[in-house]
């Protein structure tokens, strides 16, 4: 008779209400500090970073890398560019200029410029991507997540 009142207990501490959720998609899982180069290409149409050994790099250097398009093994895990092939960028500080032949960039490649570029400034200073603006030709300032 005595492991009634135990039974109840132990019934009502784990009878709290709450039920069982479905599982919730949130993109890839946090990686903590990475070493290296990020790098922002398109996958399924959207931005999406990669991640390349080198560096962390300057800003110019890293949209150098940019340009080159994805490596072999990122285009296997489905990342393209929507970058031009003969694409003309100088990089100061924050800022891009583009040549005179592609003054006019797709958003999605503006996106990939200011991304990339957003994510060098940011390991160089030790803030957050979202903390740099970068400045776009004609257009103002915008941070990565004007395009992510």
């Amino acid at each position: 008779m005595r492991a009634w009142p135990l039974a109840l207990i132990l019934t009502a501490c784990t009878a709290c209400g709450v039920g069982p959720t479905d599982v919730i998609r949130a993109g890839e899982a946090p990686r903590g500090f990475v070493q290296g180069t990020t790098l922002y290409f398109v996958r399924h149409g959207r931005l999406g970073p990669v991640t390349r050994p080198e560096g962390p790099l300057p800003a110019a250097e890293t949209v150098v890398l940019l340009t080159g398009g994805p490596t072999a093994q990122e285009r296997e895990r489905a990342f393209v560019t929507s970058l031009p092939k003969s694409l003309a960028v100088r990089v100061t500080g924050d800022a891009f200029v583009l040549g005179a032949s592609t003054s006019r960039l797709p958003r999605m490649a503006t996106g990939q410029l200011v991304c990339t570029i957003a994510a060098a400034t940011a390991a160089e200073r030790g803030v957050e991507v979202d903390d740099v603006r970068v400045t776009v030709p004609g257009k103002g300032q915008a941070r990565c997540a004007d395009f992510t």
